[in-house]
Parts: structure tokens; C-alpha cells; sequence
């Protein structure tokens, strides 16, 4: 089969790659009808974090079950699903208490980055690419109703659940005040989430024209960087956002996450962070009574109801998706996305 193979920083090419096998009776085999590139997979993409070249990118699938395991018992041949970007058995201690990125039998296991990210499973392929095994497969794979199309169907993989976890996080209650900082695809997903619990309003922190530009249209107050704390505070009577997301990953966007709270309030971080370590302002945090979140998202555990919102409707994705493309372009797709270039926003690959 063809998939996205990583060489290394700027180089990914469509190959030849080995067909995926059944392995454990647990096994799904995906036919992969729709992929997206995440803005995690960037970080790779432009260097920043190491790690070993030669794995099939992508955690980001929707596609058709071909072959399953004999312990499979949800899933059968022809199904339109969904693939979690974590694995999770839906068993464990974890996976019963709704803490699906905890799970005790994969090890927090996601696909996409080879041995990197697979947890206690040693290896894991991509869905940028067409077709994938899928461990776990029960719980992993989420059917799908037909209202649910592949181009919006994919982004509950990981992106949406993301958002949503970042909102329910933060504790957002009818009448609030949330920022959100970065207008990239999972900003404007957490700009969608936020806006389901009743806040008199979101305020989106972008300094990328457009991507301000798209969070006007999705309802959000939108802001430019540099003058986003001022205007949080004049929108506030002085206080400070109830809530504020962190949807970008570095260390300029967190600061100015804490920053923008009020005192009492809740920072939620969903943004992913390469450092181990970070100069965190813990005495202005305590003084400040501020309550900070931050985790990986437990896609599995939220998937069923996003699912049933967006069957219905109350969510729609669609207008954040900027590019569909052939996976044999994947290469200059991945181009398109990293440089931003024709007004990139999310960009999702067809096999």
C-alpha cells in the first residue's frame, strides 16, 4: 500500500509500504477513505521534537473496516468508522473512569509516530495512508451514522475531542468570559466547543488575519496578539477572562493564557508542548487563585457525543476545512499547511 512516510524535518514522501496484518485477535484492519494532517504532526515535520525517521504519519482517520480480529465483537466487515488517535482498550481503570489517554493496556498508545508515541504497544502505523491496523479495535473505532460524511467524520479523531476537552475543562459556565489563544484548527474547534456551554461571550487570539477573520464568522469577539490582554480586560470590567485556553503550544501563548484569567479563574491548556520543563509563574498563579488544566485529551471517551451533536447538526466542522487532497500530493500538502500558504486551515487527504 501507499502512505506518508517521515524521513525527517521538511521531508515526508508518498511510498510503497508494507500491507498491515492482524496481529492480536483484538485487531481491526481500516481501509482509509479520509486522513488530515494535525498541527502535532508539524512539530515533527519542522524539527522540533527528535525522533526516528521512517514510520507512516497520521493519527487523524476515518475509513472502512476490511478484515477484524476473533476477539472483536463491535465491529464488523464494511462499517464506516471513525479511528481514535489513542488507542484504548475501554476496560481498564482508566478507560472505565472516562480517562481514555490514561489507559492502563496501551500505554497511551497514538498512532501516526511509530515506535515515538506507541506506548506499551512498541509500534504503531498512520492513517495517512490507506489502510491501518487498528489495536484495541473495539473501543478505538467509533461506527459512524451516515449524516456523518468522512470530511467532517475525521474530525473526530482528535481534533475536536481535543477542543471539546479543553472546554469542559476549563469549567465554562453560562454568562462566562472565555479566550481562547490561537485560531489555528484546534483554537477555532475550541472557539465551536466553547460556545456550547453558554458563555456571553468568546474572544479568539490570532495575529494571522484570516484565522481572526474565520473566528468572527464561527462567533467569536476576534483580537490580534499584541493587543489581546488590553482588550480582554476592557471587555471584563478589569478582571480578566473566566476561562482561558491555551491552543497553540509554546511558551509565549501560555504565559499570556495565565495572564488573561482573572483571579479565581480556570486556564485549560490543550496546546501540545516539546519541553519537558517550563518556567511556570507559580507565585502570580497562587496569588491569583487561578485552577490550571492540562492533558491529553481522552478522545475515546468523548467521541460518542460530539458524534451525536454533529448527527444532529449543533456542531459543523466544515467550515474550517481549507484543502482536500490526493495522498499522493501528501508531500506538498504537508508544504501547503506548515507555510500557511493559501489560507491554510485544515487540510485532510484522500487515498
Amino acid at each position: 500500500m501507499k502512505g506518508t512516510v517521515f524521513h525527517g524535518p521538511h521531508d515526508v514522501r508518498v511510498e510503497r509500504v508494507d500491507d498491515p496484518k492482524l496481529q492480536t485477535p483484538t485487531d481491526a484492519l481500516v481501509r482509509i477513505t479520509r486522513a488530515a494532517i494535525c498541527g502535532s504532526d508539524l512539530h515533527y515535520y519542522h524539527g522540533s521534537y527528535p525522533i526516528e525517521p521512517g514510520f507512516v504519519l497520521g493519527h487523524e482517520g476515518v475509513g472502512v473496516i476490511e478484515e477484524v480480529g476473533a476477539g472483536v465483537d463491535r465491529l464488523k466487515k464494511g462499517q464506516r468508522v471513525v479511528v481514535s488517535g489513542l488507542v484504548a482498550c475501554g476496560r481498564c481503570f482508566f478507560c472505565r473512569g472516562g480517562q481514555s489517554s490514561q489507559c492502563a493496556e496501551s500505554g497511551s498508545a497514538v498512532f501516526g509516530y511509530g515506535s515515538t508515541a506507541a506506548g506499551k504497544l512498541g509500534w504503531l502505523g498512520g492513517e495517512q495512508s490507506e489502510a491501518v491496523r487498528v489495536p484495541m479495535a473495539d473501543y478505538t473505532c467509533y461506527p459512524l451514522p451516515d449524516a456523518i460524511d468522512d470530511d467532517v467524520a475525521v474530525f473526530l479523531a482528535d481534533i475536536l475531542p481535543t477542543s471539546f476537552f479543553g472546554a469542559t475543562n476549563g469549567n465554562i459556565r453560562p454568562g462566562d468570559t472565555v479566550a481562547i489563544f490561537g485560531c489555528g484548527p484546534v483554537g477555532l474547534c475550541a472557539v465551536m466547543s466553547a460556545k456550547l456551554f453558554g458563555p456571553a461571550e468568546v474572544i479568539a487570539v490570532d495575529s494571522i488575519p484570516y484565522r481572526l477573520e474565520l473566528a468572527r464568522k464561527l462567533g467569536a469577539f476576534a483580537v490580534d496578539t499584541e493587543t489581546a490582554q488590553q482588550t480582554i480586560l476592557d471587555r471584563t470590567e478589569g478582571r480578566g477572562a473566566d476561562v482561558t485556553i491555551e491552543a497553540v503550544g509554546n511558551e509565549a501563548s501560555l504565559t499570556s493564557t495565565i495572564m488573561a484569567a482573572r483571579g479565581g479563574g480556570t486556564v485549560s491548556v490543550i496546546g501540545v508542548f516539546g519541553t519537558q520543563s517550563f518556567n511556570f509563574p507559580i507565585g502570580y498563579a497562587f496569588m491569583r487563585d487561578l485552577t490550571f488544566r492540562i492533558g491529553l485529551a481522552n478522545i475515546n471517551t468523548h467521541i460518542p457525543e460530539l458524534a451525536r451533536l454533529m448527527e444532529k447538526g449543533t456542531l459543523d466542522p466544515r467550515p474550517l476545512i481549507s484543502h482536500i487532497m490526493p495522498l499522493s500530493e501528501a508531500r506538498q500538502a504537508y508544504e501547503i499547511f506548515s507555510a500557511k500558504k493559501d489560507n491554510a486551515m485544515k487540510v485532510l487527504l484522500k487515498p
